[in-house]
């Protein structure tokens, strides 16, 4: 996992964000919608890149009120981690 080791922040994962989303609406639930919308980008599990990650947070937003916390909240912390990446490699 690429981490910003100055920063101590580790890359979101595809597992991350399952996690978040089951702890709002349960494991089942969270599997279903997050293979549903990798399905309907017309993307394959498991997600590896931030580009395709930030794609099916943003899918995931359009679900449901408690699916956009925790789209957005990985959207926010795949923005946050490839900010703070460029600051380390710069």
């Amino acid at each position: 996992m690429p981490r910003a080791e100055n920063y101590g922040h580790e890359q979101p994962t595809e597992q991350d964000a399952v996690k978040a989303l089951a702890d709002l609406v349960g494991p089942q639930m969270a599997e279903g919608l997050w293979s549903l919308s990798v399905q309907a980008l017309g993307l394959r599990r498991p997600i590896s890149t931030s580009a395709d990650l930030r794609k099916v947070a943003e899918h995931v937003m359009e679900i449901g009120e408690l699916s956009r916390v925790a789209g957005r909240s990985l959207k926010v912390r795949i923005i946050t981690y490839e900010a703070l990446a460029r600051t380390v490699q710069a």
